[in-house]
């Protein structure tokens, strides 16, 4: 994978994290307003950043994919392009 193209996932894969830390940030300050008790606020909060957390990873393994199929696909090539094996008689 080219430097540029590395570059560009990671800065996708960050703003997902961004964007998704400003929405939780948000629902705290939501649940702050509507005077959730702090502790379901922080029962509610530590599901949110554990989902955003999965959410930032499926993301950075999704842009992955094209590459793991493209890696996938040279090696089927690879082997598809070696001789069969000969048979020896003992």
């Amino acid at each position: 994978m080219s430097a540029g193209r590395a570059k560009l996932q990671w800065m996708a894969t960050e703003t997902t994290a961004v964007v998704l830390t400003e929405r939780v940030d948000a629902l705290g300050a939501a649940l702050r307003a509507a005077g959730v008790s702090p502790e379901r606020a922080c029962g509610l909060l530590a599901t949110a950043a554990a989902a955003t957390m999965d959410a930032v990873t499926l993301h950075a393994l999704l842009d992955d994919q094209p590459q793991m199929r493209a890696s996938a696909e040279s090696a089927a090539t690879v082997a598809q392009q070696r001789p069969e094996p000969i048979s020896l008689a003992a």
